[in-house]
């Protein structure tokens, strides 16, 4: 061998061993930090995070030191540790996650919901300083006419009771919000909502359907999608990370064991590998109390342990929504999906291109067993977006007055009709995921509909023009952030006083 080729390769050996150590020092300082044994390097796993979701640059290179409280145990007290709600007489409320680039879709959700007649206290979570500017928490605060809402930085408040690390928890900005918030809220009943919700009525009726009243919970499906992805990868012939989860996971350390295997279960798509998706998350009914603590600790387990963990590097779900379903399966405690399956409404080309498809953004009827049930809800994001991204390029420079008049004449017109069961299409004809392959299309019914879209949009399209939204951070870049300037400050004062 040549001297050059042996002084190359023992640079590539020093190059591992460097290597090697530093990943060691992460070893260790994952198992003092969660008291658990963990992978070598806790990774990301399952979706990334929504690409508007800023990390600050200080959180990037902060060092740990030990946590008072056991990370690998769900605890209340620590959760809440030092936080005071303005709420603490309300049993019942909302919850929903903000940061600044959904923060007009959550200001407009905010003021329907008292449109719709809805007085519950509001808790808005968020994951430390940099993901809700002062400017936008101010009107996310003065929009709601009862000012019944309030902010919460759950990040901060886990940190502040030292039960996690910072570099831990910006491992929060994300979908996994949904479920620190769940844990975190003061609130016993919690209406768990998106930011891009859109409501046909008050969802105070959710309250009162059977299957929560006798659960505790409500759930409702996704698209059935039969794809190998998620909890429905196959690892050795038919036995998948959900088989895999259910047989493997350590009942033993909540005091629990192994459920049985329902009718439930063993008739739903997910245990019969026929889906990828099972829950959509969009709205979420959990009576907590009645679900129980094991429930609780399953799922922070799942979310602070399981999701690391080597088994399940591609994640057993599109972000945070499967985990309520599974924290209540694997604790053995009752749970309730809607009746109907998923249903979708239309994009502005289905009914031209394929009249008996179509495509755009879920929807669901009300969860009574009806022949004939109304439209409930629609988790709508593009029935409002109002920013100009990869999907609206064609209105690249619009005014805001022209992004309204567009996103109204858009406003679907046609529904799913409802499904005795859900199915999947296997011959799409290149139709992606989000189409509803040959379920049929029917004229929206409710005569509010569009009047009530249309006020959603305006609402919307008023609070962007005000919210100062963050580009996707470019490696921890501090120019990547925009500052609230004086012209901006401007607009806010226009926006309270009108």
């Amino acid at each position: 061998m040549r001297p050059a080729h042996v002084l190359g390769v023992g640079l590539v050996l020093l190059a591992v061993a460097s290597l090697c150590a530093q990943m060691r020092w992460a070893h260790d300082i994952k198992q003092t930090a969660a008291g658990v044994s963990t992978t070598l390097l806790r990774q990301q796993s399952g979706p990334a995070a929504d690409p508007n979701t800023i990390v600050a640059p200080s959180t990037a290179t902060a060092r740990p030191t030990e946590p008072v409280f056991n990370r690998a145990v769900f605890n209340q007290t620590a959760f809440r540790h030092g936080f005071t709600s303005r709420f603490p007489n309300d049993t019942r409320g909302i919850v929903m996650c903000l940061h600044d680039n959904m923060a007009a879709l959550g200001i407009s959700l905010i003021q329907e919901l008292r449109l719709l007649n809805n007085s519950l206290p509001i808790q808005v979570y968020t994951c430390l300083d940099e993901e809700l500017s002062n400017a936008t928490r101010s009107l996310v605060l003065e929009v709601d006419t009862l000012n019944r809402t309030e902010i919460v930085d759950v990040c901060r408040s886990v940190l502040d009771a030292k039960y996690m690390l910072q570099w831990e928890a910006v491992e929060y900005q994300n979908f996994f919000l949904k479920i620190l918030a769940v844990l975190h809220t003061t609130f016993d009943e919690v209406l768990l909502l998106d930011a891009d919700d859109i409501f046909l009525a008050n969802p105070d009726v959710l309250w009162t359907i059977d299957s929560y009243v006798e659960t505790g919970t409500l759930f409702f499906y996704d698209r059935q999608i039969n794809f190998e992805q998620f909890f429905n990868t196959v690892l050795l012939w038919d036995h998948t990370l959900l088989n895999r989860l259910f047989d493997s996971f350590p009942y033993d350390k909540f005091g629990l064991q192994q459920p049985p295997v329902t009718d439930q279960l063993r008739a739903s798509r997910a245990w019969q590998h026929q889906t990828a998706h099972e829950q959509d998350s969009s709205v979420v009914l959990l009576h907590k109390s009645r679900l129980g603590l094991p429930m609780l600790q399953v799922l922070w387990y799942l979310v602070d342990t399981v999701r690391y963990e080597q088994t399940y590097t591609y994640g057993l779900s599109w972000g945070d929504k499967e985990y309520f379903w599974l924290s209540c399966l694997l604790s053995n405690v009752s749970y309730a999906f809607s009746p109907h399956p998923a249903a979708v409404v239309s994009r502005l080309d289905d009914m031209a291109k394929h009249p008996d498809t179509l495509c755009g953004s879920l929807t669901h009827y009300l969860p009574v067993k009806s022949p004939n049930p109304p439209l409930l809800h629609v988790n709508g994001k593009d029935i409002l977006w109002p920013y100009y991204d990869s999907n609206t390029t064609f209105w690249a420079n619009a005014t805001w007055a022209e992004k309204e008049a567009y996103l109204v004449s858009a406003i679907p017109k046609h529904v799913t009709p409802l499904q005795a069961n859900r199915s999947f299409e296997a011959d799409r004809d290149k139709l992606d995921q989000t189409c509803l392959v040959h379920q049929g299309a029917v004229p929206i019914a409710a005569p509010y509909f569009a009047s009530f879209v249309a006020r959603r949009i305006h609402h919307t399209i008023a609070a962007a023009q005000v919210v100062v939204t963050k580009p996707p951070p470019v490696m921890f870049d501090p120019e990547a952030i925009i500052s609230f300037d004086a012209v901006d400050a401007a607009k806010f004062e226009n926006y309270r006083d009108s």
